[in-house]
């Protein structure tokens, strides 16, 4: 555990801990920040369930993950054909997940999210990224 508070009210904790069971209580939370995670987690839907769990009521979850390709069949069928190999190589990193339909799907209030492609980013190019408020 690491914390740091700054004497004008805001703070920052960053705790160790796995995904599925965040060692922090219900409504704890102002913000939870994940950046290209939900594709090595084991479970990316109860890992979604359980930042729900810990966002405070008008919380904010902000994202940005690669995903598998909704614009180009090619490469979405070389990015499920490399998974298993991904997922090997890669700390459990899978290419052909669809993160953001699991983001939808949890039923946050709001949520402004955005799917773009990166250049030159091979089969990380894919990309969803937003904002999501409890």
């Amino acid at each position: 555990q690491a914390g740091l508070f700054n004497g004008h009210g805001n703070s920052l904790r960053i705790i160790r801990g796995v995904s599925e069971a965040l060692p922090l209580s219900d409504n704890s939370c102002d913000a939870v920040v994940c950046t290209l995670t939900l594709c090595s987690v084991v479970s990316p839907e109860r890992t979604v369930a359980e930042i729900k769990r810990v966002l405070k009521p008008g919380g904010k979850f902000l994202f940005w993950e690669h995903v598998l390709s909704e614009t180009d069949p090619a490469l979405a069928l070389q990015q499920r054909a490399l998974t298993p190999l991904q997922v090997k190589v890669a700390d459990g990193c899978h290419l052909n997940r669809r993160t953001g339909d699991t983001i939808k799907a949890a039923g946050f209030r709001e949520l402004d999210m955005e799917y773009f492609e990166l250049t030159r980013f091979s089969f990380l190019n894919p990309t969803v990224c937003g904002i999501a408020t409890l």
